[in-house]
């Protein structure tokens, strides 16, 4: 179902409308990085790399707040959006569980996180690999593969 409502920006209407999920869809596939939104008592919004596939966002990370707020409270939301102007613009919120694809048991599907991220650009591991105290590699923390299971997705947009 399409949403229309008209706003103005300087005097002139801006057609601001609701994205099919479909769409919604499209833009999350054609995005590589987007805002993870984690809740552990406090809000933390924090950029990710991500590579969407078949309903899961699939990302990289070493053990730290984000991952530790996403073991407290699985609920999460990743947004991501393209601004070209006041007058133009498109925004999607994907809202879903988290899930870590550790070694063992899930290993095939890390291994396709792995996969899936390899061929979505180079160097796709920065900045996920890296902390403040990454000058130390020996006391750096693991990193994980994880994804986010999409439950619901919305999106909207601006067109003048």
């Amino acid at each position: 179902m399409h949403s229309v409502k008209n706003a103005l920006y300087r005097g002139s209407p801006v057609i601001i409308s609701e994205m099919t999920a479909q769409e919604s869809r499209m833009h999350l596939a054609a995005s590589r990085v987007g805002r993870l939104c984690v809740s552990d008592g406090m809000p933390y919004v924090v950029p990710i790399s991500f590579v969407y596939e078949h309903g899961h966002i699939y990302s990289f990370s070493l053990v730290g707040q984000k991952v530790l707020a996403m073991r407290g409270n699985p609920q999460v939301c990743v947004e991501v959006d393209e601004i070209r102007n006041p007058r133009n613009w498109w925004s999607v919120v994907a809202f879903g569980r988290y899930e870590e694809l550790s070694e063992g048991p899930r290993q095939n599907e890390r291994d396709h996180a792995w996969s899936l991220l390899q061929k979505a650009r180079p160097n796709w591991w920065e900045p996920g690999s890296e902390t403040p105290q990454s000058e130390d590699k020996v006391a750096s923390p693991p990193h994980l593969f994880f994804r986010i299971n999409i439950e619901r997705i919305t999106g909207r947009r601006a067109l003048a």
